[in-house]
Order: C-alpha cells, then structure tokens, then sequence
C-alpha cells in the first residue's frame, strides 16, 4: 500500500500534489517484472512527444488525459526505455517517449486528441490524470538532458525503470539521479493587505506573489528572507511554511510560505516592474475592473492567495474570479 496524505498536509489541494500513486520503488529493478506489464493489457502508458502531453476534451470542453493500452503503440523504446511511475491500484503507468510517427499515429487513434501544454491545461483536469501527468513529465525532462555523463562526457545508460542514469564508461561509471531545482514563493501581508508584484515580460496586468530559486548554502527560509528584500526592499518580522507543489515547467519544487512584512515601504529593482498592496476589499475591486490579472488557478501562487483572501473574507476566491469571468463573456 501507498502512503496516504490525505488530511495530513495543506498540499494536497496544490495542483499536481497529493496524486495517490504507489510509486514501486521495489520494482524499478525488477526487469523481469517491468517486461511483463508492457505486455499486460491492464498497463497504461503515458505517451510524451517533444514535452507535451496527450489530451482530448471531454464533455463541457475540459480535457482529460490520453493514457494507451499497450497494444496501441509500436515499438515504445525506440527512443529510450519506458520509465515505469507506479500503480494506482488499478492500472501500472509507464511513461514512454515516442518520435513523430507514432505521434501521428495516436493522433490518427484519436482523432480529437492533441499534444498540449500540461501547464496550460492542467486546471481542468483530475488530480490523479495531472499529477501523473507532471511525474511523466519532469523525469522526461531530466532524461533528455542527462544523456551524457556529466563527468567524462560518455553516453548514459538509462536504469532503475527510468530513474537512474549511468555512466556507459566503466572506468567512470558515475550514477545520476533525478535533479530538481527548489524554489520559494511568499505572500507578504502587512496589517490585512497583501503584496503582488508584476514582472515585465509576463501576460499584460498579471500580478503575482513573490518567488525565487534557492541558493546554494541557503535554508527555505534564508531563501524567502533574500528574495523578498532583493525584489522589493522590504524587510520581514516574521513567516511559516503554508504548503508545496510539483512544478514540472521545466524542474522546479515550489516551497510556498506566508511571511508579515515589517512596514509597507518597498523599492523595485529591475526584475520586478511594480508591485501593490492590497486589501482583500481593493483585490476584488482591481480585479472586477480588469486592472489586475491573477495567476491561473493550477499554481501555488494562486493558492497562497486564495486561502489568504478566504481566511481573510470568508468567502473564496475561484468564486469571485469565476463569476468575474462569466459576467465578463455575458458582457461580450
């Protein structure tokens, strides 16, 4: 049986978290094993072509993953070996990589389907479907830019059902494992007003919580305390960790935290071209006058604000962004 977080920790309303998959850690070596589910018909995989995942629409226009039986795609290692990602007590998952026929062929399969953007369609999914889906993807990341040993440049083996690379060179004969990239991102309050800032290259009147990678030699902490006053200036008094989130866009982990600033005085710098306070009271109004934008629902950044406007009000903040929006297309 799997672990069960479920009631134990606020990530599990995070996007991407919380996916209730044995992961079969026992069974990466077994190839034996791993030979015989591609060859069971209850085994699903996850096909990936150039990053993007498989999804059609269903009913109301929200899209649902492909996952194909194992009869339904040829030769599966022709690029690299399927990456086995776990049971959910129903079906095994393998995720497999595929070149632009089979693309074409799934696509002639399923002739409503598409290669899409899981970032950009993940907020409409199942949480089981994305969060495999964003497991799927990063150790795909991770495969493709490991194929040469880091060390003495030869070519990587790829072992341990796909989440182990190693060193073809036996004299070098280096393992590397998965890598991903920890980041912090904060929402600052001050006395019942909260911070978003807006950087230049984002969507227009996009505002968002405050984010950064982690240094080496940094705590999570040290991290939040560095990247707010590097963006903005402004010095804290005092923060806790809310929640995480898997961020596979490319191969990031997502450390959510609150923090309460000291004062509201604060001083850009160029990677941050303005930033607002505001209440939850002057939130709602910037939105329903179309003078701010949030981030979509499938990020952290989202949820570090909507539980603050929530805990804030009372009220959710998805219902009042969603009846903006349907006023909004009645509007058109």
């Amino acid at each position: 049986m799997s672990a069960r977080v479920d009631k134990v920790t606020a990530s599990t309303r995070n996007r991407f978290s919380g996916v209730r998959l044995d992961r079969l850690v026992e069974r990466r070596d077994d190839r034996a094993w791993q030979a015989e589910q591609l060859d069971n018909g209850n085994t699903r995989l996850v096909p990936l072509w150039r990053s993007r995942c498989l999804l059609q629409p269903e009913d109301g226009g929200m899209p649902t993953a492909v996952f194909v039986g194992t009869d339904e795609l040829d030769q599966i290692d022709t690029i690299r070996p399927p990456t086995l990602l776990g049971s959910s007590g129903r079906h095994n998952y393998f995720a497999v990589t595929i070149n632009d026929a089979q693309r074409d062929d799934l696509l002639a399969r399923y002739p409503e389907s598409r290669f899409s953007d899981l970032r950009l369609a993940a907020s409409g999914m199942g949480g089981l479907e994305a969060g495999i889906l964003a497991y799927a993807k990063a150790l795909h990341y991770w495969q493709h830019r490991h194929t040469f040993c880091g060390v003495c440049g030869s070519p990587n083996r790829l072992l341990s059902g796909g989440h182990r690379m190693q060193c073809a060179n036996e004299e070098c004969n280096r393992a590397t494992f998965p890598r991903i990239d920890p980041a912090i991102i904060v929402l600052v309050t001050h006395e019942g007003a909260c911070l978003l800032g807006r950087q230049p290259g984002w969507p227009p009147k996009r505002y968002s919580t405050l984010a950064g990678f982690v240094e080496p030699g940094e705590s999570l902490e040290d991290a939040v305390v560095r990247e707010v006053f590097e963006e903005v200036q402004v010095k804290l008094k005092s923060m806790h960790y809310r929640s995480s989130q898997p961020w596979p866009f490319p191969a990031s982990a997502m450390a959510g935290f609150y923090a309460e600033a000291r004062n509201r005085d604060y001083r850009l710098d160029q990677e941050i071209e303005d930033v607002r306070w505001l209440t939850p009271g002057e939130l709602r109004g910037q939105l329903e006058a179309d003078e701010i934008r949030l981030p979509p629902p499938v990020s952290i950044a989202f949820r570090l604000l909507s539980d603050w406007y929530e805990m804030e009000t009372g009220e959710p903040l998805e219902y009042v962004v969603n009846a903006i929006r349907r006023r909004r297309r009645r509007d058109r």
